[in-house]
């Protein structure tokens, strides 16, 4: 089996688009270094301050605001949590902070998808220096607990720029009495999983073999996965490379799975959507991010509960390649309060919060919260969790085009990965994926 490309590619390919884009915008640095520099670490030193909070609400916004007279308690700091959908998020936080906004100190981000343009605006804060320095930094805070994929997930050009609340990686979510009835072994190849989805698929009996994303800015997440395990690339030699033979290999798959052997509609398949026809007992199985399990093994919310299996992400001619990622909090390079705004992340991301997040299944980062008693004793669904920690082990796929914009650079090259869904191959899927390739090219040719 050949060797997949290795992380290092990863780190060479955001530096390089990285510094192309910091030519192009003048180079803004981040905003770096806390305003105190003692080694004694004191959780009362900015009672009085008030903070704002602007996030993304993933579903954890809830369970932040009711501790938030936990922190206030423990720091003598208030703070207002200004949430969004990620959608009116992602349009409207670039806007504010484009304006050098100060109303808010705390943001969130997700480095996968905004990373380069935040960074090379100098959108972000370096999180090194405040990590870095005792009296800032909780002594009981242990960075370290965060494992070390999930420590490359926060950063950005070297720099650690957020602290993840989140931990999100990718796997096979598939019926596990559907594969007994078929007489088959759990795949571990694409192709294999192609086979057991033809011999599962019968829409007769309304059961379809795979389903997928299909609307092309969110296609990129799991069709990463597809491309890294057929060696392909997002970017090869500073040159777009989404038309590669590996490339168009992964493409064919991707849309063969969907095309062949998922549910009617699947090109128009927003993010929930595969998650919610596997709930039904309408798909085999599905490959995306593991955030979908609480509700898939809650009876009040899916007929398969209790009937699902996990399964790491394929392999092809290359090794098995799943992302790392997640959203989580930034400091607002222009806050007027970022010591303080610090204070807050620490106790959002401590031990502590991420545990009590993980109880009510929440995929938390931190693997303390994973090797709890608490948590370990009682784990609902073991070989999830086994699935999900050999994934972040080996997981440093990039799972958007390391390109600046993110959102824009995500929609070019889905669009191949929604021209296949749609049954489009061959020849044509090429012709495609070369306009595309020139697309996202310009956009790495914008930045230089």
């Amino acid at each position: 089996m050949k060797i997949p490309h290795h992380p290092a590619a990863r780190a060479l390919a955001v530096g390089l688009a990285t510094l192309l884009v910091a030519t192009a915008c003048g180079g803004s640095e981040t905003t770096s270094g806390p305003e105190y520099e003692g080694d004694t670490f004191d959780w009362r030193r900015y009672e009085g301050t008030s903070l704002k909070a602007y996030i993304a609400d993933t579903g954890q916004v809830d369970a932040l605001r009711e501790n938030l007279d936990e922190f206030e308690e423990l720091t003598g700091i208030s703070v207002e949590i200004e949430a969004a959908d990620v959608t009116s998020y992602r349009q409207n936080l670039p806007v504010r902070l484009t304006s050098r906004a100060s109303d808010f100190d705390v943001m969130a981000t997700f480095p996968e998808v905004d990373g380069l343009q935040f960074a090379s605006n100098g959108w972000y804060t370096d999180l090194g220096p405040y990590l870095d320095n005792p009296g800032v930094t909780n002594p009981e805070y242990d960075f370290e607990d965060f494992r070390a994929g999930v420590r490359d997930a926060m950063q950005v050009d070297g720099q650690t720029v957020t602290i993840l609340w989140e931990m999100q990686t990718d796997l096979v979510y598939y019926r596990k009495d559907l594969l007994e009835e078929a007489g088959l072994e759990v795949p571990t190849t694409f192709e294999e999983w192609e086979e057991a989805a033809a011999a599962i698929h019968n829409p007769d009996e309304d059961i379809y073999g795979f389903a997928l994303r299909g609307i092309p800015y969110q296609t990129t997440t799991p069709y990463s996965s597809f491309l890294y395990a057929h060696c392909g690339e997002w970017v090869s030699d500073g040159k777009a490379a989404i038309n590669t033979p590996e490339a168009l290999e992964a493409f064919e798959t991707y849309g063969r799975l969907g095309y062949q052997y998922g549910p009617p509609g699947i090109s128009g398949f927003d993010w929930p959507v595969p998650s919610q026809q596997f709930a039904q007992g309408n798909v085999f199985a599905f490959l995306d991010i593991n955030l979908f399990v609480s509700d898939l093994e809650d009876p009040s919310k899916s007929r398969v509960a209790g009937k699902v299996g996990y399964a790491p992400v394929p392999r092809a001619e290359c090794d098995a390649a799943p992302f790392i990622g997640g959203w989580g909090y930034a400091i607002n390079p222009f806050s007027e309060h970022r010591d303080a705004a610090w204070y807050f992340i620490q106790w959002a991301t401590s031990k502590e919060m991420n545990l009590e997040l993980k109880l009510t299944g929440w995929p938390s980062p931190r693997a303390s919260a994973w090797e709890s008693p608490e948590f370990a004793e009682n784990d609902p669904t073991p070989e999830f969790s086994r699935v999900v920690l050999e994934s972040t082990e080996n997981a440093w796929a990039l799972m958007n085009p390391p390109i600046t914009p993110g959102v824009e650079a995500r929609e070019i090259a889905g669009f191949v990965a929604n021209q296949a869904l749609e049954g489009v191959t061959g020849e044509e899927l090429q012709r495609i994926a070369d306009e595309q390739n020139q697309e996202l090219q310009a956009l790495l040719d914008a930045a230089g």
